[in-house]
C-alpha cells in the first residue's frame, strides 16, 4: 500500500514537473539573453491576439512579436516600411519542448537603417 503511494506520487511529481518544463513562459529579454538575426523582411501578418509575424526571405524561421499591434505598431505601416526592407531582429535565447527544432523565435528588439522600431529589452 504505502508503495503504490509512493509510485502514485512520483508518477504526479514527474508529471507537473513535465508540464512546468513545456509551459514554462518566455524570459524577459535583455542583452545577456538574445541572440541576433540579420535579413529582409518577407512578409508581415498578424495571427490569434493582436500577434505579429515576421518572415525572412531564406529563413525558415518564424520571428513573432507578443501582442505587437497592441505597442503601437499598425500592420498596415509595417507592411508598408518593412516589405523588401533588411532588419535586424533581436530574439530571446530559449527553448521547449512544445519547438524542439527552435524554428518559433519571439522578438525582443526590431531595427531598421540602425533605427529601433521595436525593443523589451531591459
Amino acid at each position: 500500500m504505502v508503495r503504490k503511494k509512493i509510485v502514485i506520487t512520483s508518477i504526479f511529481a514527474g508529471l507537473i514537473v513535465c508540464l512546468a518544463a513545456i509551459f514554462r513562459p518566455v524570459p524577459a529579454a535583455s542583452p545577456e539573453n538574445t541572440l541576433k538575426s540579420h535579413g529582409t523582411v518577407e512578409t508581415v501578418f498578424e495571427t490569434g491576439e493582436n500577434d505579429l509575424v515576421f518572415k525572412l526571405k531564406g529563413d525558415d524561421r518564424i520571428y513573432y512579436l507578443n501582442q505587437g499591434l497592441e505597442n503601437g505598431l499598425t500592420l498596415a505601416e509595417l507592411r508598408e516600411d518593412l516589405s523588401g526592407q533588411a532588419v535586424e531582429i533581436y530574439y530571446v535565447k530559449y527553448w521547449t519542448p512544445i519547438d524542439p527544432l527552435s524554428k518559433l523565435k519571439h522578438i525582443a528588439k526590431v531595427d531598421v537603417n540602425r533605427t529601433t522600431l521595436y525593443s523589451e529589452i531591459k
